[in-house]
């Protein structure tokens, strides 16, 4: 690899140059980076050099994604709207406890998901109604509201929906099928 002093003058004199925010360095300084003779080590920051070094290691990670494909959806984070399209129903202490949180946070959704696991647990007699109770009473309220705690209330809100031929737990994640 070239070190400083090893660049030709005239490229050295161009890779110098203080960078213009928003103009592409020169094509000739674009070639001299993806050779390897540019790079950030042996160029001053904010010259056109660092810039045309910093080019191309940028076009080098993006070169793998799909046109389109953001950074984080290339890491695997979620688009909004596909947040935006999940759902997931809780009991939430009100006189209509059933609702259904549209476009939860992930960490909002994992709460509520666990608080439907425990639901279920109740409903099927997994845990005891003191535990349960115990348990719920002492999580912190989600979108300002707490969670339905009373072991009977969330019984009798389960066994209605079940009357009623209505689903008991609602979980959207927001991805097309």
């Amino acid at each position: 690899m070239a070190g400083r002093t090893d660049l030709p003058r005239s490229l050295r004199r161009a890779a110098d140059r203080p960078a213009t925010p928003g103009r592409q360095p020169s094509d000739r300084l674009i070639a001299a980076a993806e050779a390897g003779i540019i790079r950030r080590s042996n160029t001053k920051k904010g010259t056109r050099g660092q810039q045309a070094a910093n080019a191309v290691t940028y076009r080098r990670r993006t070169s793998g994604r799909p046109e389109g494909v953001s950074a984080r959806e290339a890491a695997g984070h979620e688009r909004p709207e596909v947040r935006a399209a999940r759902a997931i129903s809780v009991l939430l202490d009100r006189p209509a406890p059933f609702v259904i949180l549209e476009g939860p946070a992930r960490l909002e959704a994992s709460r509520a998901a666990r608080y439907d696991s425990y639901a279920g647990q109740l409903a099927a007699g997994g845990i005891t109604p003191e535990r349960f109770q115990r348990k719920i009473s002492s999580w912190r309220p989600i979108r300002g509201e707490r969670f339905l705690a009373d072991p009977d209330r969330v019984l009798a809100v389960l066994e209605a929906r079940r009357a009623g031929d209505e689903e008991l737990f609602i979980y959207r994640n927001g991805r097309a099928a």
